[in-house]
């Protein structure tokens, strides 16, 4: 003899809904900022005590208590997580003391110069470079060269000057955006 058995409605519905539950639980991914803010905390609890944190994107602006030290830590994602990539405060710092950077630094300040006072000019080694990163109003990361420099000799005058130039991390390093300003200062005769 056979029997026939029908399950309840409400019972197949209410396991339905139970697996659909289970399903999302175990499949569900964090929205990429979580899974961003979740590799800067790691990235950070090795840092020891941090004293400022902002994230911009994939870049955490943090600097550290003990010796406030400011890093541009930028993160990207490798094989599906989030993990930290390099700090591009030394990016930077190791690009400005590249030969070729410096090389266009002083064409482009030569280009400026030469436009300025209509005439060709050459500039002798040993100019001093500054730089630093800063984020503009807009939230946009943005490293400045300067260069101190001297005008050519106009009588017994001899001008002091100052060229920045800007760079933006672009396609895995720091470009210049083009030739910078010029600045003057006047010193004191030479």
């Amino acid at each position: 003899m056979a029997f026939k058995q029908n399950l309840p409605i409400p019972a197949v519905i209410f396991a339905l809904l139970v697996a659909g539950v289970v399903a999302a639980v175990l499949f569900h991914t964090p929205p990429e900022e979580d899974q961003i803010r979740q590799a800067i905390d790691q990235y950070v609890a090795k840092l020891g005590p941090v004293s400022h944190l902002e994230i911009h994107g994939t870049v955490a602006d943090i600097i550290t208590q003990d010796k406030g030290r400011l890093i541009y830590a930028e993160f990207e994602k490798k094989d599906g997580a989030w993990t930290y990539a390099r700090n591009l405060a030394e990016e930077f710092s190791e690009a400005m003391k590249s030969p070729e950077i410096q090389k266009t630094v002083v064409l482009h300040l030569g280009e400026r110069v030469s436009q300025r006072l209509k005439m060709a000019v050459t500039f002798k080694e040993g100019l001093r470079f500054d730089y630093r990163l800063g984020r503009e109003s807009e939230g946009a990361l943005v490293g400045q060269c300067d260069v101190s420099f001297a005008y050519p000799k106009v009588a017994d005058q001899q001008r002091l000057g100052k060229y920045s130039e800007y760079f933006e991390w672009k396609n895995g390093r720091w470009q210049s955006l083009g030739p910078g300003s010029l600045f003057d200062a006047i010193g004191p005769p030479k």
